[in-house]
């Protein structure tokens, strides 16, 4: 009779010492903030720095975001319906004005070379979720680049890259990028709820189409 007593206070117990240690491994939010180097604004993408990563499809090692902050970032999971390939976030900067927190993100997958995706995540000064907008990436036929202003509205241009060869017949290998062509100008407001849909622009690698930025 002791030992079938015994049994299920060995097993509460065990049970209570998992919970506390998973209450204790559960990030913050000043945890997950301390992922981004912190940066100032205004903030602006440099076109030649993506032009580049389309010329040399660089593959230096950068830092990824843990999977345990993953849970501050909701439209990761939306970003992943679009893709069997793993998400796996690149911490960029970290943005604070008077009333908001933004972290800024690429959206990486898999080994892909020379494609960038970059959102913007808001947050109120309590932690609170706002909403993520796309302001800046690069893929062989789309380059969009962006400045972020000090009251997180963004100015954002998108272009048709233009190169020497035919990308869609030779590729990148012994070809380069003659010039940009102005597609489209927006005015993005950050702290709106906003919605990504151009995160499906990364996952088809090749859609030029206008519903970049979308305002919602």
């Amino acid at each position: 009779m002791k030992n079938s007593k015994l049994i299920p206070a060995l097993l509460l117990a065990l049970a209570s010492i998992v919970t506390l240690n998973a209450q204790d491994t559960t990030p913050t939010f000043q945890e997950f903030l301390a992922q981004f180097p912190k940066a100032s604004l205004p903030f602006t993408f440099n076109a030649e720095d993506l032009q580049g990563q389309l010329e040399t499809r660089s593959a230096a090692k950068v830092a990824r975001l843990g999977w345990e902050f993953y849970q501050f970032l909701p439209e990761l999971e939306r970003s992943a319906s679009f893709s069997n390939m793993p998400v796996c976030p690149e911490p960029v900067a970290a943005f604070e004005t008077e009333e908001y927190t933004a972290v800024l993100y690429n959206v990486a997958r898999g080994l892909s070379r020379g494609t960038k995706t970059y959102s913007i995540s808001v947050f109120s000064k309590d932690g609170e979720y706002v909403g993520t907008h796309f302001v800046a990436g690069v893929n062989p036929e789309t380059m969009t680049v962006a400045t972020i202003n000090e009251t997180l509205n963004a100015s954002v241009h998108q272009y048709k890259v233009n190169w020497e060869k035919n990308y869609r017949e030779n590729g990148h290998i012994g070809n380069k990028v003659t010039g940009l062509t102005l597609v489209e100008t927006l005015s993005v407001e950050l702290t709106s709820s906003g919605n990504p849909d151009q995160i499906e622009w990364t996952s088809r690698g090749m859609n030029t189409s206008a519903d970049i930025a979308k305002i919602k």
